[in-house]
């Protein structure tokens, strides 16, 4: 570890989980996670793994008691746990390591992995078809621990006819170990195959042996309870809970001239409750915030953490549950000592900074008070890459003394770890915490005074050395705001602490939506906000950081000049250029220029 940050490029702060007006695509809100049971509270409290046990899963619907019996029988002595609608005294569980845990639909097998995994042997001997059963293989194998053994009783297919897709999937997935799986195959049929190593048809029995390490992606909402019963290696405290709450915004939207409704422009949103951990044992630190245990990946580790297909750059997903983390990426190193997270998904872009890590800092004081050998942590790409110097500003400005900061330039283990759930949410469901702008206003304090002129109303523009989302008439809607008495100012050519006075003092903010907008955070006295953009670009950055201020955002939409596919997202149209329409916007533009005079 070193003293020392890098600069990567530029991303989304919105992405995949967005359509092109920014409604949700079948992504949906990890709050309502598939194959849960409907009464959370019902499920019993497991124990934590026992040390030395293999722990054995084995799925029933109505299979009679003496099958259920024999299929018991070779794992006596393992820890049991038997899924199913009701229980049976003719199983003989004995209530310490055998247990019964009632399953009211079939999706609740996921739950129940999820709590329990990774499991050694997990055996479906669930009556269904064959159709259903590869459905379900595929699904379930991921909870299986490397070396784990997938089992299917052939006495729980029904209808088997050859050439069915169970028998067609069992082909594939043998066939992969002689000759490896089509690079264009589909991502989640090349996943599978890779983590099978070997595959046994007889008589009785279908037998998978998994292959490699699948991690759970945890998500915010459920990770204090699975970490209990996961992973019994990891203590974990919670040492703050922020309660959910709805923010009712004095702020108000108005949009002019969309070409199509545009999605997540509420001025109340549903703000979810915001938790401080501390993790205590061995937790990879990796880049862009991945943070994972031994078979988890710690929520900490995704910025749009209420999606249910939870992402981050440095995994490789398997499916919406699970992902692989590459070997090349894996710490080699172990570090002493007590951190805090407060790396990015961009680490070292000024907007997922002021964003992504400036949300998480809420917890900093109370983590300080909890260690006092505490130290915020962030990742750069390699040594010698850059000095941090805009982190360590804007650290250094919130009260993080100098010494407390360090940085890593690759992967490590470390031994304690604390996080907080950022107060900030870039992605549907949208949500900013109203206590943030205690942060930022905190951060401004703290900047060093840098003296200069400011103005009432003040125009942010965007150079097109930036490369994205260029306005093709730039200098055509720069003139048009001067002549309406706004001063044009380029914010990166002025330190932070100038920005942040500039900002402060302004009364009026207009400019292209963008990172340069992000200082608008720092506003005091601000009344008016008019953002200029293209509807492709389905960040809403500008609209959260509002929401806190109770000011009058003016919204001025304009068309890429590269669409979003029907119905998908894309890169290409999130980063379009675009062309101000001041014909179409002429009457509302004035109307808003006369207003703010």
């Amino acid at each position: 570890m070193q003293d020392e940050v890098t600069t990567q490029d530029a991303g989304p702060s919105d992405g995949p989980g967005m359509d092109a007006a920014g409604r949700a695509t079948p992504d949906r809100a990890a709050e309502d996670v598939p194959g849960t049971p409907d009464r959370h509270d019902d499920v019993p409290e497991l124990p934590a793994r026992e040390p030395g046990l293999r722990r054995v899963v084995l799925l029933v619907n109505d299979v009679p008691p003496g099958v259920v019996r024999g299929l018991l029988e070779p794992y006596r002595g393992a820890e049991i746990f038997v899924v199913a609608p009701r229980s049976y005294d003719e199983w003989r569980l004995d209530g310490l390591h055998e247990r019964f845990l009632r399953s009211e639909k079939p999706s609740n097998a996921s739950w129940y992995l999820k709590l329990w995994g990774p499991v050694d042997v997990l055996v479906n001997a669930r009556a269904a078809l064959p159709r259903q059963h590869a459905e379900m293989m595929a699904e379930l194998l991921f909870h299986l621990a490397p070396g784990g053994m997938y089992v299917l009783p052939r006495t729980a297919l029904t209808a088997y006819r050859p050439g069915n897709p169970l028998e067609k999937l069992l082909h594939r997935l043998d066939g992969a170990l002689v000759r490896g799986f089509p690079d264009d195959a589909p991502v989640r049929d090349r996943e599978l195959a890779e983590a099978v190593t070997g595959v046994d048809v007889s008589r009785d029995e279908i037998r998978l042996v998994k292959r490699g390490r699948h991690h759970l992606k945890l998500s915010d909402r459920w990770a204090n309870r699975m970490l209990g019963t996961r992973n019994p290696d990891l203590r974990l405290h919670e040492l703050r809970t922020l309660p959910a709450q709805t923010f009712v915004s004095g702020t108000e939207i108005v949009s002019h001239g969309a070409s199509r409704e545009m999605r997540g422009l509420d001025t109340t949103v549903e703000v979810p409750p915001l938790h401080l951990r501390h993790y205590e044992g061995r937790v990879g630190l990796v880049s862009n915030a991945l943070a994972f245990t031994r078979n988890e990946i710690l929520p900490d580790s995704f910025r749009h953490h209420l999606q249910e297909n939870l992402t981050n750059p440095r995994v490789i997903d398997v499916d919406r549950s699970f992902a692989r983390i590459p070997r090349h990426v894996m710490p080699t190193e172990e570090v002493a000592g007590s951190y805090y997270l407060l790396d990015a998904e961009n680490s070292g872009h000024f907007g997922h900074l002021m964003t992504e890590v400036v949300s998480r800092l809420w917890g900093w004081d109370a983590a300080k008070a909890d260690d006092p050998d505490l130290r915020a942590v962030f990742r750069i790409r390699h040594p010698n890459e850059r000095d941090p110097r805009l982190e360590k500003l804007l650290l250094t400005a919130f009260g993080i003394a100098e010494e407390d900061i360090v940085w890593i330039d690759h992967a490590v283990y470390v031994e304690s770890l604390y996080a907080a759930t950022p107060m900030f949410h870039n992605a549907r469901p949208h949500y900013v915490h109203p206590q943030i702008r205690e942060t930022w206003q905190r951060i401004r304090a703290g900047l060093p005074a840098d003296p200069g002129p400011t103005w009432d109303k003040v125009f942010v523009s965007r150079p097109d050395a930036f490369g994205n989302r260029r306005c093709l008439n730039r200098p055509e809607v720069e003139r048009r705001f001067a002549d309406a008495g706004f001063h044009v100012v380029y914010p990166e050519q002025h330190s932070l602490g100038r920005q942040a006075e500039i900002f402060a003092r302004a009364r009026v903010v207009a400019g292209f939506a963008g990172s340069a907008l992000f200082n608008t955070l720092f506003a005091d006295r601000l009344e008016r906000l008019v953002v200029i953009g293209q509807e492709a670009y389905t960040a809403r950055n500008e609209i959260l950081i509002a929401l806190p201020l109770d000011v009058r955002v003016d919204y001025f939409w304009n068309r890429p000049e590269v669409e979003h596919p029907e119905g998908r997202w894309s890169r290409a149209a999130y980063k379009s250029d675009w062309t101000f329409d001041l014909h179409r916007h002429r009457h509302d533009l004035d109307r808003v220029l006369h207003e703010v005079r």
